[in-house]
């Protein structure tokens, strides 16, 4: 057998907010609750006031000032608002106006459409004041991986696997070896025993976040279903898998760049191989800009056509300068998501300005919600131009 685990027994966990998703399609108190305090940030600018209110007689419910703020920083993780350090001031970002104007005009899709995007964009480190030296130094984009490992996983994730595995991952380079563990885990449940907890018991601040880090990539159970089946881990692992509810598979598909309907796109290998890395943001204003920038409509989310070529027994796929990518440097491109998230590492490219040479991806990270820039490097040299040329449109030079 090889080497397991594959991936590093750090003694940490994901940790994200400690509130649940406000989700308007939802029957659930919590969630609808949820729902109501959020709506209480837009009619508000100053956040001082926004506390006094909670703590006065006209609210719904008493809320504490530190119950304020934990909410506040809930729905900063979600993409939806935001309060500067030392500001005072609500700031709700485009995107989360066009949250609540989706719930306004009761469309659930384009609500969900919404939620999920900017949950994809959200990075594990967060804002400010990291919870740990691990999320310190984190790239991953903690959704879009539970997402691309449930698609790359048949659909599915053990309780477990998320405790054992999943939870200690915080490294982009870091994924591919997770989701390879937890396959030859499923074929050996029994070396379930080999691998620890990263913590000393279950229950309280281990339990605690990682029901929320569920409940918020599920918006609240929206998105996400959950069953209580036998576990084959063992009489002593909970009774507990998650999974992409089968109405939302599509768009989860379509969000993460891999609709399954065009060739570029199941071309581009399992989910996991496409995972860019968190950008990398040098203030508060500039990770916020970034988390609630606008979300395009659902119905304009396609991927870009990328064209093609059968080169030494492998399907390569052909990238346009100007219409699909610019050069940064020598070995770096960049491009719109909708492009060239579709890539995976190790997957070989042709550039339309370097027509000489095949490329290989060697890694992705996101600059902002909008764009991405790849680490490319050149491979096999090409000898026959002419296929590429007419790609170009170029048949008759």
């Amino acid at each position: 057998m090889t080497t397991f685990p594959l991936i590093s027994r750090v003694h940490d966990f994901w940790r994200v907010n400690s509130y649940g998703y406000p989700c308007f399609f939802s029957d659930s108190e919590k969630s609808l609750e949820a729902w109501t305090t959020l709506l209480s940030f837009f009619d508000f600018t100053d956040y001082e006031a926004l506390k006094a209110y909670w703590s006065s007689q006209y609210a719904p419910r008493q809320l504490s000032s530190h119950a304020v703020e934990s909410w506040k920083a809930t729905f900063e993780e979600f993409g939806i608002l935001y309060v500067e350090s030392r500001s005072n001031r609500i700031t709700i970002t485009p995107a989360g106006i066009q949250l609540r104007e989706a719930a306004e005009r009761n469309d659930r899709n384009e609500f969900a459409w919404i939620g999920l995007n900017l949950l994809l964009r959200y990075p594990l480190r967060g804002p400010r004041r990291p919870k740990s030296d691990a999320h310190k130094d984190s790239d991953l984009l903690l959704y879009r991986f539970w997402y691309a490992a449930l698609l790359d996983l048949d659909g599915y994730i053990w309780w477990t696997e998320l405790e054992r595995i999943l939870c200690r991952v915080f490294q982009t380079s870091q994924t591919t070896d997770a989701i390879n563990d937890i396959r030859t885990l499923r074929m050996n449940p029994e070396l379930a025993s080999h691998i620890d907890l990263p913590v000393a018991q279950r229950a309280g601040a281990f339990y605690n976040s990682l029901n929320q880090v569920a409940v918020h990539a599920g918006m609240n159970h929206l998105i996400l279903g959950s069953d209580d089946v036998e576990c084959p881990y063992g009489v002593t692992e909970p009774k507990r898998r998650h999974f992409i509810k089968h109405d939302w598979l599509g768009m989860v598909r379509k969000a993460l760049s891999n609709n399954g309907q065009s060739e570029q796109c199941s071309t581009g290998g399992l989910a996991i191989a496409r995972l860019p890395a968190a950008p990398d943001l040098t203030s508060e204003r500039e990770y916020f800009d970034y988390l609630g920038a606008l979300v395009p409509p659902m119905e304009t989310n396609i991927a870009s056509m990328l064209a093609s070529v059968e080169f030494q027994g492998e399907r390569v796929l052909f990238l346009s300068l100007d219409k699909h990518y610019q050069v940064l440097n020598d070995d770096t491109i960049m491009g719109a998501v909708a492009s060239l998230c579709q890539l995976a590492r190790g997957q070989r490219i042709i550039l339309s300005h370097d027509e000489h040479w095949t490329h290989l991806v060697q890694g992705k990270e996101l600059i902002d919600a909008s764009t991405v820039k790849i680490r490319i490097r050149r491979a096999r040299p090409i000898s026959n131009f002419q296929v590429i040329r007419m790609l170009q449109g170029e048949s008759n030079a």
